[in-house]
């Protein structure tokens, strides 16, 4: 028995010289690459191909890993420098190499970039958003948050009809649970969340909504001087503004166009994209000889691009303009320019259509063009009635994804402790004998009864500050915590208010339609309240429909902006109950802290007599004491 015993304790050694071997080894050889990719993120994209010409893999390293992250690597810089084939090209190969292989950031990376080069080449779902589902499917079975978000947030571009917007719409609130809100290492993922949210608000006809997430994602990606992706926000708030017929707007924003194209000319593309959108704007606002310079200069830069679509869009433009001038042939011949085009999006059939019109109009078929004409008008008006037929789904979807998110952390929680576990006793019934492993079984019972006594006080005392209702801070706790914030602010000289609310003419909805819709109200008026917070901010329900937020280091006009904020959101949306549709109000009363102050009772007091004041006003509005007396 020792001499096996002996024997097992060397071969494990020697085995665990070796893995260390090994992994030396694998160190030794990503450390090359982990250079290169550092060198590379510091120079132009034409520098960056350069060396990686120059780059050679030494050949005691050259797996099938690390290829493809150099196949991955040129991915990139032809990405960068819109060589959209290329780019294509070496990221399949990145996929061929890697897929046979354990999952990893480069291949679910791959698969995400991939699918952006070949949305810039087709704008077309059905090509690109293959690789968004495998990507989505890999890191959901990969350990990595960053990734997880990232791919959650590009998934929701898929969901680009107004029949599953929901599910778009329920992806980026799971994202929205792994990115950190308050570090300042995730501006990407922030802005691509306002991205694709207002991606999705565009799908939906909520134009106004999509506009203000767009510019919020240009605003986040001005943070760090992101300019590519700057460019591309303002070419989406041109498109909203036209769509508000916001011409002032749309004019400023491609304002913005032209200078980042003047002082960034190492994107090449820029230009005909703001000739495009100038185009685009000078048409819808009946200027068409202007229409037609900024688009006959954005088909002439038509080169400097590989977008396709664009450039394709550009024709059919360039048609209606013409056709608007009365040069009828002019018009169908850039329709027929426009139709050559095979590989056009075939989810953009009022496009198509539109051409056809013009092309018929050309050869005097009338009534085929007329027909054409109806068809566009027909299928407008069938995207409006489902948006009409489909409202946002709100407050199911979030709570569904925030569930299935807890109970797949549960879950992946419990497992990781049964594994532990079941490997902790087998190595204790090899080591050691019997009066040993019983000491470590009693030694795990002590600990898991003093875990488990820890747990349950601390669920205990969750419970005990905790609304039944609506899952918030109760009247206890957020007069206790709230008394805490206001000390703290009082001690450390900083700034506070407070926001009374409630909900405007609760009884009437209790009388009408029953206590159990409600209490649904209270609920779904608590949540949507949240949203418009901060995590350092403190929301309470102290009586029936009243709540109570105390928002720290906040000046007075940023709390008139977080209060306004929060009675549109809750007023801009109904709420649907079972199959009640209701349109709910909040009055708010608010106060700030001032000096002599040092009890909340006191400035709770203070804007309770501003929700008093809202509610006499005619309801639906915000009082602050301060700036009303």
């Amino acid at each position: 028995m020792y001499i096996a015993k002996k024997w097992l304790k060397s071969a494990g050694l020697y085995l665990t010289l070796s893995f260390a071997a090994v992994i030396s080894l694998w160190v030794e050889a990503a450390e090359p690459l982990q250079e290169l990719e550092q060198q590379l993120s510091q120079v132009s994209a034409a520098e960056a191909l350069t060396l990686l010409d120059e780059f050679r893999l030494e050949p005691i390293s050259a797996s099938s890993y690390d290829k493809a992250k150099l196949h991955f690597l040129y991915g990139m810089q032809y990405q960068r420098s819109r060589e959209l084939d290329k780019a294509i090209a070496s990221y399949d190969t990145a996929i061929a190499l890697t897929q046979s292989l354990a999952v990893s950031d480069l291949l679910i990376n791959t698969h995400l970039e991939r699918s952006f080069v070949l949305y810039l080449k087709t704008n077309d779902p059905e090509v690109y958003c293959g690789d968004r589902d495998k990507a989505l499917t890999l890191a959901r079975l990969y350990s990595n948050k960053t990734l997880l978000a990232k791919s959650l947030t590009q998934k929701a571009f898929c969901y680009n009809k107004v029949t599953n917007v929901h599910q778009g719409i329920a992806l980026l609130d799971e994202a929205m649970l792994l990115i950190d809100t308050e570090g300042n290492t995730d501006y990407n993922r922030k802005a691509m969340i306002y991205n694709a949210t207002g991606s999705l608000y565009r799908t939906v006809g909520l134009h106004k909504r999509g506009y203000v997430n767009f510019n919020k994602a240009y605003q986040t990606w001005s943070e760090i001087d992101d300019t590519q992706d700057m460019f591309n926000m303002l070419h989406n708030m041109i498109s909203e503004a036209v769509k508000l017929g916001d011409w002032d707007q749309a004019r400023s924003n491609i304002a913005r166009q032209f200078s980042l194209a003047l002082s960034a000319p190492e994107f090449i593309d820029f230009r005909f994209f703001a000739h495009l959108n100038a185009g685009r704007v000078e048409l819808a606002t009946h200027n068409y000889s202007d229409a037609i310079e900024h688009l006959k200069q954005a088909i002439l830069l038509k080169d400097t691009t590989q977008e396709q679509y664009f450039v394709t869009s550009s024709y059919l433009f360039l048609a209606q303009a013409y056709l608007r001038t009365g040069e009828v042939k002019k018009a169908a011949d850039m329709a027929r320019t426009f139709k050559q085009n095979s590989q056009f999006p075939k989810n953009m059939t009022g496009m198509a259509l539109t051409a056809n019109a013009i092309i018929a109009l050309d050869e005097q078929q009338y009534l085929s063009a007329i027909h054409a004409l109806l068809e566009v008008i027909d299928k407008e008006r069938d995207k409006s009635k489902q948006i009409i037929d489909n409202e946002v789904i709100d407050s199911a979807l979030e709570h569904n994804a925030k569930l299935a998110e807890f109970e797949n952390q549960l879950l992946a929680n419990q497992l990781a402790i049964n594994e532990l576990s079941l490997a902790a006793v087998e190595d204790k019934e090899r080591i050691y004998d019997l009066r040993v492993s019983i000491f470590f079984l009693v030694a795990m019972v002590l600990v898991i009864a003093i875990m488990f006594l820890w747990h349950s006080r601390k669920a205990f005392k969750h419970s005990a500050q905790t609304d039944f209702l609506t899952g918030i801070a109760n009247r206890g706790h957020a007069f206790k915590q709230g008394q805490r914030m206001l000390d703290r602010a009082i001690k450390k000289q900083r700034s506070l208010a407070v926001i009374i609310f409630d909900i405007d003419n609760f009884k009437s909805i209790n009388d009408r339609f029953g206590h159990h819709v409600g209490d649904l109200a209270i609920k779904a008026v608590a949540r949507r309240a949240e949203r418009w917070l901060r995590d350092c901010d403190l929301i309470g329900r102290i009586g029936g429909e009243e709540f109570l937020i105390v928002l720290p280091d906040v000046t007075e006009a940023e709390a008139m902006d977080i209060s306004e904020r929060l009675r549109e959101g809750i007023a801009a949306q109904p709420f649907q109950f079972d199959e009640q549709v209701i349109e709910l109000t909040v009055s708010l009363g608010l106060a700030a802290l001032n000096a002599p102050q040092t009890s909340l009772t006191e400035l709770i007091n203070r804007a309770d007599r501003g929700l008093y004041k809202a509610k006499f006003s005619g309801k639906n509005r915000v009082y602050f004491v301060e700036q009303c007396a």
